[in-house]
């Protein structure tokens, strides 16, 4: 099968709004940068919603057109990825960030999904949506031919929002409809993404001014919410928070085919979108591991600091949000230059094995 650029160009942008979010959380100063706080929010409420959407679009592309046999294990594998980068998050987030003991009860509670760390809680909620996905192969197939139907059940979804969090005390029952005991993106609430996403991927945008529409109104409705009540509550979701991004979704996907398609007619186009390609292509490992940069920078406090005698970058402010976007730039450019060193190692590995065979 075709891989799909534009989906690997949004989650790419996608990857790079996150990391970026994820250096101002840890070492931006929002009492001396307000923007910070409006950036953070906005990329926030548009992140996790939006690799639903793209998700949602894999999973039809590369899993629900095979039978079930073949895309069972595929799906497990898809799963099991996702909750084996969550461990090495969590893990991680607990011994360099909350400064516990390297135990086998700090393991065992990340692994059995008893203790949710920070920063981590997307990574969870993807293992778990992937076997919800799997558990409901034949089902959903069944409700995407009956189009009102399907529309029905996926905004229906949302009124998990209106669910009593403050009663739900087991922590795998929170990562399914949501809890106030820690943070975590429950599937029922977001899974109107997901489920727009397997929509897109089997009939695509047929009626674009329908979707523009739509999901226009449930942004205008969380922005008044905002503009009236304030930031609307995130973890455990409320309805408002949830529909703020529907109209951005939309249009980062037109953007990303818009993309796509002037990478298809100009060979210099696609040549300069590749690092975008390569984020969202490999987005597991660009999140776990500026995780795990972040995680031992903000254990050691060695991020570069203002100096008026240096030049620059380090004439940067430390905190400031061009200081913020300058490092995770150069982060997202050493964790590819790792990975490009391990496929040549492979590839050489691979040439080698060859040529031995060959004598």
């Amino acid at each position: 099968m075709k891989r799909n650029r534009a989906i690997d160009y949004e989650k790419g942008l996608i990857v790079a709004l996150m990391v970026f979010c994820h250096t101002l959380q840890f070492f931006g100063r929002t009492d001396r940068y307000p923007e910070q706080y409006w950036i953070i929010t906005i990329i926030c409420s548009l992140a996790f919603p939006t690799f639903l959407f793209a998700y949602g679009r894999s999973v039809w592309l590369a899993y629900y057109q095979r039978p079930l046999k073949q895309a069972a294990p595929r799906m497990l594998l898809s799963s099991a990825r996702a909750y084996g980068a969550y461990c090495i998050s969590g893990v991680a987030h607990h011994l360099l960030c909350s400064g516990k003991e390297f135990s086998s009860d700090t393991l065992l509670r990340v692994i059995s999904l008893r203790d949710v760390p920070g920063m981590s809680e997307f990574l969870a909620a993807f293992a778990v949506l992937g076997l919800v996905a799997l558990a409901l192969f034949l089902p959903l197939h069944t409700l995407l031919e009956r189009k009102i139907l399907f529309w029905a059940l996926t905004l229906a979804c949302f009124a998990g929002a209106f669910i009593p969090y403050e009663r739900i005390s087991s922590t795998h029952l929170g990562l399914l409809i949501g809890t106030t005991r820690f943070y975590a993106f429950p599937v029922l609430q977001y899974f109107p993404f997901f489920l727009a996403g397997l929509y897109m991927g089997k009939y695509g945008m047929e009626r674009r001014a329908l979707w523009l529409g739509g999901s226009g109104l449930l942004t205008a409705a969380g922005v008044l919410y905002f503009a009236a009540y304030g930031e609307p509550g995130r973890f455990p979701p409320a309805l408002w928070w949830l529909v703020l991004p529907c109209l951005l979704i939309v249009l980062l996907d037109l953007g990303a085919g818009e993309l796509d398609r002037a990478g298809q007619q100009r060979l210099k186009v696609r040549r300069l979108l590749t690092p975008i390609e390569s984020l969202g292509r490999n987005s597991l490992y660009y999140l776990v591991t500026s995780n795990l940069v972040l995680f031992s920078l903000s254990r050691t406090g060695t991020l570069p600091r203002f100096q008026r005698s240096e030049i620059f970058p380090f004439t940067l402010k430390k905190g400031s949000t061009p200081w913020a976007l300058f490092w995770t730039l150069l982060m997202l450019l050493c964790i590819a230059f790792v990975a490009s060193l391990y496929r040549r190692g492979r590839k050489a590995a691979a040439e080698e094995s060859d040529n031995r065979s060959k004598l």
